[in-house]
């Protein structure tokens, strides 16, 4: 499915919109970009799985412009934005058409992720993901993914499935934010932040919360 009939937008409207679906989507990027500097490599090779227009590739080419980034999206119309966000000739920038869940994952120093990995529907498949990006990473490298990762506790993860409703009734009528919590219910799994960092250990990380903020959360895990 493309990201444009997921989320019921126009794709030259999703950074905009983005925000209006997102809480304090560009804090929550800035942070996962800002973790990447945490690599200990100024000319880090990072791996970016479901890169969308590219907005975190954008604000880690800023943190570590000497980055060479390999950016993989199986939507093309959406890679196509990316590929204009990220053209600046002094960028060294492979674009990669295809699921981050098939291809064979390079080798890097990085692996990053942003609002991409809630589309793997199970906890094996993610749990296997997890597996194949430790192996594609080297000794020491860094995970990081911006999610969302509700609370394990029933009573807080309503508080914040509120707190995200009240959001989206800053842009949308209730009917449109029930609307858009049902299609996204059908085709979103977000896992709790205790299992999401539960499947990090057991894949061979060493997992850090770096930011949180209601149910997102960017977590950060070392290769061990």
């Amino acid at each position: 499915m493309s990201v444009a009939s997921h989320l019921h937008i126009r794709l030259d409207e999703y950074d905009a919109r983005i925000r209006t679906f997102i809480p304090r989507y560009d804090e929550m990027v800035a942070a996962a970009a800002q973790a990447v500097c945490a690599c200990g490599d100024a000319a880090p090779r990072v791996l970016d799985l479901g890169t969308g227009t590219g907005a975190l590739a954008s604000r880690i080419l800023e943190g570590l412009p000497a980055s060479r980034l390999t950016v993989v999206d199986e939507d093309e119309q959406i890679l196509a934005l990316a590929r204009q966000r990220l053209r600046a000739p002094a960028t060294a920038v492979t674009f990669a058409h295809g699921s981050f869940v098939d291809l064979v994952l390079p080798s890097c120093d990085v692996v990053v992720a942003s609002l991409s990995l809630h589309h793997v529907r199970t906890a094996e498949a993610k749990g296997t993901l997890y597996r194949k990006c430790r192996a594609a990473l080297r000794a020491g490298g860094l995970f990081v993914t911006a999610d969302c990762c509700p609370s394990a506790d029933p009573a807080l993860a309503a508080l914040e499935r509120g707190a995200w409703r009240q959001h989206l009734e800053r842009s949308y009528t209730p009917d449109e934010t029930n609307a858009f919590f049902a299609a996204w219910a059908g085709e979103d799994v977000y896992f709790s932040l205790p299992d999401e960092i539960g499947m990090l250990r057991h894949a061979g990380f060493r997992p850090d919360v770096v930011w949180r903020s209601g149910s997102n959360a960017v977590l950060a895990g070392r290769a061990v």
